[in-house]
């Protein structure tokens, strides 16, 4: 069988297009895939390290919108607090004093929510105040049952400086 030009040249044609349409895909896979270490990378951090995780809170308070490991990038080097290494969207980074102001409510968020959690596993007052008058009758059976229960509390959510 004799192969003309055109046919030749229509194979080129389509075989170029095959490993056009093959590199871009690879390309694709590539980057998709260094982009999902990337955040993967990210989300470890923030679950590993307390700091990570305010920081990005902070962020989010300042821009609800932006999300990390795709709008900005948050490293932490060895034995330092995080900083944002990469910003990413449109908008503008937040300033070191916009970060440190958002940090001071993240902070206040958090120790309201420990004092809540702690709060609502004591038993009400009026439980306390029952046990304590069936004690001083006597029967101190209710009471030793509260005392536990507050002591496994008080050891649950321990106060400390960052708590209080």
């Amino acid at each position: 069988m004799v192969l003309d030009s055109t046919l030749i040249s229509a194979l080129i044609v389509l075989l170029l297009g095959l490993i056009a349409f093959v590199f871009f895909t690879w390309s694709n896979t590539r980057g998709a895939r260094e982009h999902t270490e990337n955040i993967f990378q990210q989300q470890h951090l923030v679950r590993t390290s307390p700091d990570v995780h305010r920081l990005s809170q902070a962020v989010h308070l300042l821009r609800p919108s932006v999300r990390l490991g795709f709008d900005y990038i948050i490293k932490q080097d060895d034995g330092k607090l995080p900083y944002i290494s990469e910003w990413d969207t449109g908008g503008s980074m937040p300033t070191q004093a916009e970060l440190d102001d958002a940090l001071k409510k993240v902070a206040a968020i958090d120790c309201t929510g420990y004092a809540a959690m702690r709060r609502s596993e004591y038993p009400s007052i009026e439980e306390q105040l029952d046990a304590a008058f069936k004690a001083r009758h006597g029967d101190t059976a209710e009471q030793e049952m509260l005392d536990n229960r507050i002591q496994q509390t008080k050891e649950k959510y321990p106060k400390s400086d960052n708590a209080l």
